[in-house]
């Protein structure tokens, strides 16, 4: 065989198996895509007027109304923590009309490392009164106009749940960020592939938490029609840069 027949027989060769490698890589995003598509299959029924949204082989997002609110639930993987498995945290944000001007966020066991989370973005920490989950941090854009600690203090129980990790508490609306899944230690130990135990949402861990962020503003709501003392105690931090995603300066 001579030199430009070798030279085009190893052309069509690279040609062949990069076609191959192509053609899998297509199929394992189509089997990876319809997998993670299904995540909220059992909780479409909870909202009203819902829709799944995905874009490629990202999680998708579940949008509809939950008691007449609009509701975004989105599942978010979290694999930057070294020597951490990775988390698949829910970010479900009610919006609603809260009367308080200024921003309230309560982060349990921060790292620092929280990118799908505003707090690192707000200028002044919060010293919390005795009784609040230990090893929390709370910030504000402005302690004078922030929702009432009192109120807000009376559903802490969703933090009885280790499996919560934020409540933020702005005016248009209440997020909660949980825990849904953790990933695989064996894929990730050797393979460092992000894969989660979980194939669907469980419906009742998914109304429990939008019934909290329910009653959360609907107390704030029925708080801020009166006169509620807010006097915590506050001290100016300087603001942490932090790469902030595009859908927190949206919705709530």
């Amino acid at each position: 065989m001579g030199l430009q027949s070798l030279s085009l027989l190893l052309v069509l060769l690279s040609l062949l198996f990069g076609a191959l490698y192509w053609i899998a890589q297509q199929r394992h995003r189509r089997r990876i895509g319809s997998e993670r598509g299904r995540l909220w299959e059992e909780c479409v029924s909870l909202l009203d007027e819902a829709r799944v949204r995905q874009d490629g082989i990202d999680f998708p997002r579940l949008e509809g109304y939950y008691h007449g609110h609009h509701v975004t639930l989105e599942a978010i993987a979290d694999h930057i923590a070294f020597r951490k498995l990775p988390q698949l945290w829910l970010r479900a944000t009610l919006r609603v009309d809260i009367p308080y001007r200024g921003v309230l966020d309560l982060l349990v066991r921060p790292e620092n490392i929280e990118f799908y989370s505003p707090i690192w973005s707000l200028p002044e920490t919060i010293d919390l009164p005795p009784g609040w989950p230990a090893h929390a941090l709370a910030r504000t854009d402005g302690a004078g106009d922030m929702p009432p600690l009192g109120v807000v203090g009376r559903h802490l129980g969703i933090f009885d749940d280790p499996r919560t990790k934020e409540l933020l508490v702005t005016p248009r609306g209440v997020r909660v960020v949980y825990q849904l899944a953790q990933g695989q230690r064996a894929h990730y130990a050797v393979l460092r592939s992000v894969n989660f135990e979980l194939s669907r949402a469980d419906p009742d861990e998914v109304d429990r938490i939008l019934d909290a962020a329910l009653a959360i503003s609907n107390d704030l709501r029925a708080a801020g029609s009166g006169d509620t003392p807010n006097s915590p105690i506050s001290r100016d931090t300087p603001a942490m840069p932090w790469p902030v995603l595009k859908a927190l300066g949206t919705p709530c």
